[in-house]
């Protein structure tokens, strides 16, 4: 089979270290160049960042990820075939690289079967240019990026499943203190904002990030508020 043609948007990316060349580089997934065309208008001023692609599906986006390694990718779900779920889902098991998606019209259904399938969160359809940017480092931070008004939603559409009873007994391993951090974490908070609501150091709550890793089994913080999420623990009831 023909590799894929990718369109290098900007410089080529390098295979330097990040730390070295402060840049991101985000590979699209799109059937169309749309998604790329309005990610570059809108981060036409930024530098930092090197859009990739598009490249049109999954099996064309683990040859990049193979060859490239980018930081992050980003999946249009909009498409007619409606594979965008599945392409999340083959990217998430091919490759270790973190994916988010972006789409025009966010319905709960489409957000949580997202999610499900290893997506570390979703774009809303209009961005400026400094929150694209603040999603895209958080995202490959390891944070769940959701829009404010989808998270009540998406909260409880992901209750349940048939891990619920396994995944309550791990969740009642946390402390008081754990529970807060996790919560915080489902919000979208960043380690400092959790560090300066419940006044401990930065380094602290990390700590308590990977002791809630550990005992839930996962590897992620989009992991562990899955399976928070999926055992039903009421993540909006923090202490004050």
């Amino acid at each position: 089979r023909s590799r894929p043609r990718v369109a290098y948007l900007g410089s080529r990316p390098c295979r330097c270290s990040l730390a070295v060349m402060e840049t991101i580089h985000i590979l699209v997934v799109d059937e169309s160049p749309g998604l790329t065309q309005a990610l570059l208008l809108a981060l036409r001023r930024r530098t930092g960042i090197r859009i990739i692609g598009p490249v049109p599906d999954d099996a064309s986006a683990l040859e990049v990820c193979a060859e490239v390694r980018p930081d992050l990718v980003v999946v249009q779900l909009d498409r007619r075939d409606d594979r965008g779920v599945a392409i999340v889902s083959a990217i998430r098991a091919g490759s270790p690289i973190r994916v988010m998606t972006a789409t025009q019209h966010p319905s709960a259904p489409l957000v949580e079967l997202a999610l499900a399938a290893g997506a570390c969160g979703v774009l809303p359809s209009e961005q400026g240019s400094l929150s694209l940017v603040n999603a895209f480092h958080r995202a490959i931070a390891g944070e769940l990026v959701l829009p404010p008004d989808g998270q009540p939603v998406v909260v409880g559409g992901l209750r349940g499943g048939r891990t619920r009873m396994a995944q309550a007994a791990l969740l009642a391993t946390l402390t008081d203190r754990e529970r807060e951090v996790l919560a915080a974490v489902a919000e979208g908070s960043t380690t400092l904002d959790i560090s300066l609501e419940l006044g401990i150091s930065p380094a602290t709550v990390q700590t308590h990030v990977k002791n809630i890793l550990g005992k839930l089994g996962v590897h992620s913080k989009v992991e562990a508020v899955g399976a928070a999420w999926r055992a039903g623990l009421a993540l909006s009831s923090r202490s004050a």
